[in-house]
C-alpha cells in the first residue's frame, strides 16, 4: 500500500470517527428534550430559607365517609368522596355546618360516570358573588358548570352543560376563563401527553407547551410518568404543573414572558432512567398542589412505591414557593398527608391522609404573618 493510499485511508477513518461523535452528540441533544419534561430555565432547590415544624394539631369534628381529598374556597370546605349519590360534601368554615352532598355518579344527563375530584382538576371561582365550579366530564367529553351557592340554597345540584363536544379522556381540564381551558391528551401511541389551549374553536399549542410536549416514554410504558396536576392562577397569569413521578415543578405564563423549572435536588429525574427501574422502585414525588394569592405549595412525598405502599418510612413536607418560583418555606409534618389547604380567614392549615383517613387542623397564624411581612424571602 502506498503512503498516499495510507494517508487517504487514515483521513477517512478520522472523518468517520468525527462524524460519529458529531451524530452521537446531536442524538444526545435531541433525546434530552424527550427524557426531561423541563423548561429551558432550570433552578435547583437544595434547601429552603426557613423551616417550620407543624405541631399542636387538632381533629375537626366532622363525620364524612369515603373522603379522597378536599379543597377550601372562601368560607366553605368541600370534600371529594366515593359516595355515588352525592360525591361532594360541603361544609361551612370555621364551624363545619353541614350544607349537604351533591354531584351524582351515573349515566343520567347531569350525572358523571367518573366522579370529579374537588382537589385536583376542579376550578373554583366567584361569579357574580356566587361560588361556582367548572368540571370536566371525563367519559362524555363535557364541560359542566356547578353553582355551589345555588345548590346549597335549593338543596339540590344546580348544574348545567356548557359544552358537550369536547374531546373525551383528556388528562385534566384547567379553566383559563369561562370560554377557554388548558387540556392534555395522550398521543403517539400513548407515549406523549400533549398540552393545548382550547377556546371553543381551535386547539393552540404555545412554544413553551411544545417544549414540554416533547417529553416521551417508551411504547407500553406507564404514561403516568408524564402525568401532572395542573392549575392556573388568574391573578398571576401563570400555569403550575406538578408531576407525580418527577422531582421538579414547571411554572410558566401563557403570554410566554416567564418560564422556570424548579428542581427539588441536585439533578432532574431522567425519564429514561425511571423506565429502567421496576415499577415498585420508582419514586412517588408529589401528591398535591395548591395555589394561593401570594404563593403556591406542594406536598412532597419523595419515597419509592414499595415502601410508600407498605410502610411509608418518610414523612412528607409541604413546600411553599413564591410566584417567581423562589423557595419560601418548608412546613415539616409529624404525620402522613396526601392533601392540604389553607383557610386564610381563620389562619388554619388543614391536612388529610387518604390512607389513614386522618384529617387535622393547624394554627399557622405566626407563619402567615412572617410570610406576609416578607420576613421569609429568598436570598
Amino acid at each position: 500500500m502506498s503512503i498516499k493510499t495510507k494517508n487517504h485511508l487514515f483521513v477517512r477513518i478520522i472523518f468517520k470517527i468525527l462524524l460519529s461523535v458529531y451524530l452521537l452528540g446531536c442524538q444526545d441533544s435531541s433525546s434530552d428534550k424527550n427524557i426531561y419534561m423541563a423548561l429551558n430555565h432550570v433552578e435547583h432547590v437544595i434547601e429552603f430559607p426557613i423551616q417550620f415544624t407543624l405541631e399542636n394539631k387538632t381533629t375537626p369534628s366532622i363525620d364524612i365517609i369515603g373522603i379522597r381529598n378536599f379543597i377550601i374556597s372562601h368560607d366553605k370546605i368541600i370534600f371529594s368522596t366515593t359516595n355515588q349519590n352525592g360525591s361532594w360534601s360541603i361544609l361551612s368554615l370555621p364551624d363545619y355546618h353541614y350544607f349537604g352532598k351533591f354531584l351524582n355518579q351515573g349515566d343520567g344527563p347531569l350525572e358523571f360516570m367518573q366522579l370529579p375530584s374537588a382537589g385536583s382538576n376542579t376550578t373554583l371561582i366567584k361569579e357574580k358573588e356566587q361560588l361556582v365550579a367548572y368540571l370536566y366530564d371525563f367519559q362524555k367529553g363535557r364541560l359542566m358548570k356547578f353553582n355551589i351557592d345555588e345548590s346549597i340554597k335549593s338543596d339540590s345540584s344546580k348544574i348545567s352543560v356548557l359544552n358537550d363536544s369536547l374531546p373525551q379522556f383528556l388528562f385534566g381540564v384547567t379553566m383559563i376563563d369561562s370560554a377557554k381551558f388548558l387540556g392534555k391528551k395522550l398521543d403517539n401511541l400513548e407515549t406523549q401527553q400533549i398540552r393545548f389551549t382550547y377556546d371553543g374553536k381551535d386547539e393552540i399549542t404555545s412554544p413553551i407547551m411544545e417544549r414540554l410536549n416533547m417529553a416521551s416514554i417508551s411504547l407500553g410504558e406507564d404514561f403516568n410518568i408524564l402525568s401532572t396536576i395542573t392549575k392556573y392562577s388568574k391573578r398571576h397569569n401563570r400555569i403550575v404543573e406538578m408531576p407525580i413521578r418527577l422531582n421538579y415543578i414547571n411554572l410558566y405564563s401563557l403570554d410566554e414572558k416567564f418560564e422556570k423549572t424548579i428542581c427539588i435536588g441536585n439533578e432532574l429525574f431522567n425519564i429514561s432512567n425511571i423506565e429502567k427501574k421496576k415499577r415498585w422502585e420508582r419514586i412517588y414525588a408529589f401528591s398535591d398542589l395548591r395555589l394561593f394569592d401570594d404563593f403556591f405549595g406542594v406536598v412532597f412525598i419523595n419515597e419509592i412505591d414499595f415502601t410508600y405502599e407498605l410502610y411509608r418510612y418518610k414523612i412528607p413536607s409541604i413546600l411553599l414557593f413564591d410566584w417567581d418560583g423562589n423557595p419560601l418555606a418548608e412546613l415539616k409534618l409529624k404525620n402522613h398527608v396526601t392533601s392540604f389547604d389553607i383557610d386564610f380567614v381563620n389562619k388554619d392549615l388543614y391536612t388529610f391522609d387518604v390512607h389513614s383517613d386522618e384529617f387535622f387542623k393547624y394554627d399557622i397564624g405566626d407563619i402567615l404573618s412572617k410570610l406576609k411581612s416578607n420576613k421569609i424571602s429568598p436570598n
